[in-house]
């Protein structure tokens, strides 16, 4: 029996129509996969485990197969996948699942060369077993091999366009955060050259100060100077960390003390006016031994945990608890909020570059990519903790120097 087209196509949704206007499948092709789509039905059981051997057969791919429940909702989404292909019912449904394949194969890294290779394996097992069922009508097999490389290249077109468009929205992000990391650049420049400014004036004012003290004046007035000699001692610190902060890290690896690198990192965090109203607490333990570290890096870390936390607390009652021991041998590195928490789903997605649960302009979600990059640099885990809505606890852990006078190598 000869396929004969119809007098106009089937009704196509707006998202799949372009596709198939420029691949040309019409309604003769639509017929053809529907002919045969109760032979494929037969088979399909058989195709999933010889698709599963290919799979294994290349370590990109391998690497994903190694979860037996993974394994098995791959196997059952490729059955409705192929059986889907023959059923040509091109709609919204149809276009959104090549567009889902097309945004999973991104996420994880797959190149989309592993999805246009399948479609060699469905020719390949497929095609010989239509000739058999349409043995004698040549025509027919004609029909049914042209929209059977029709529906693939649509799939292949669609998948292609919803894995660029992840590459293009990836890539575009990409250039606003490093625009961003340029302005921070510039601005880290202008805390140098403002510092030199504001610092002329308070050394003036120090200088005025410490020249009326050593006079003899009225003990009111000299305790007034001495509460506008501290303020003034206050700001030239401030200023004085923020150069410090803004400062290029310097890449040398030596012996620190974490003490110092945790309270000099609290000191810039607490400039934030949302830390204003937090009760902080550290306990550090005193035989803690010193690390083998890049000192500005770890501060980094810390200021963007401190920073965190203190965003995640209420305006009111906020507690933030930093503690420091050894632990198993590592020095352990807790960061204990009573915030808000983080739910479990974004849990495992908090280290992603450029995710964050912030308000746009409120955070780059770069923080905790980097510091993660940074810990691990230096031998050391991070891992967070948390529970709705009663705070979160990052515990980082760090090897230490045995011996106060252990030898940094190079």
């Amino acid at each position: 029996m000869r396929l004969r087209p119809k007098n106009k196509p089937e009704s196509i949704m707006p998202n799949i129509s372009a596709h198939l206007r420029y691949i040309g499948i019409s309604d003769i092709d639509v017929a053809a996969l529907r002919r045969v789509r109760p032979l494929i039905e037969q088979h399909v059981d058989e195709f999933t485990p010889y698709f599963y051997r290919h799979l294994q057969a290349f370590q990109d791919t391998r690497a994903f197969l190694t979860d037996p429940a993974v394994l098995q909702r791959l196997l059952i989404a490729q059955r409705h996948y192929v059986l889907n292909m023959f059923d040509a019912k091109f709609d919204d449904s149809y276009y959104d699942l090549r567009c889902q394949i097309g945004h999973t194969h991104f996420q994880l890294g797959l190149d989309f060369k592993w999805y246009i290779g399948a479609y060699a394996l469905y020719l390949d097992f497929f095609m010989p077993r239509i000739e058999d069922m349409l043995r004698g009508d040549p025509d027919a097999i004609s029909l049914v091999r042209s929209a059977f490389q029709k529906v693939t290249v649509l799939d292949m077109s669609i998948v292609l366009e919803a894995y660029h468009k992840r590459d293009k929205q990836a890539l575009a992000e990409t250039n606003r955060q490093v625009l961003h990391q340029e302005k921070l650049a510039t601005v880290g420049l202008l805390v140098s050259g403002l510092a030199h400014e504001i610092g002329n004036p308070l050394a003036s004012i120090q200088a005025i100060c410490d020249n009326l003290l050593n006079r003899d004046i009225d003990t009111h007035i000299a305790e007034k100077l001495n509460r506008v000699r501290s303020q003034v001692d206050r700001i030239v610190n401030i200023v004085g960390q923020l150069v410090n902060y803004a400062r290029p890290a310097s890449p040398i690896w030596k012996k620190v003390n974490l003490r110092r690198v945790l309270e000099s990192a609290l000191e810039i965090a607490r400039l934030a006016r949302s830390a204003k109203t937090v009760a902080v607490s550290m306990i550090v333990n005193a035989a803690l031994p010193p690390i083998e570290a890049i000192e500005d890096q770890l501060a980094q870390v810390f200021v963007n945990l401190f920073l965190n936390a203190f965003d995640a607390m209420p305006e009111e009652g906020g507690q933030l608890e930093i503690s420091a021991a050894i632990e198993t041998g590592l020095a352990t590195i807790r960061v204990k909020d009573n915030g808000c928490g983080i739910p479990a789903e974004n849990l495992k997605k908090i280290y992603e570059p450029f995710f964050s649960t912030k308000d746009v302009g409120k955070g780059t979600g770069l923080g905790l990519h980097v510091s993660l990059s940074i810990i691990q640099n230096h031998s050391g885990s991070i891992d967070a903790t948390s529970a709705l809505p009663c705070g979160t606890c990052f515990t980082i852990k760090l090897p230490v120097l045995q011996k106060a006078s252990d030898e940094i190598p190079a």
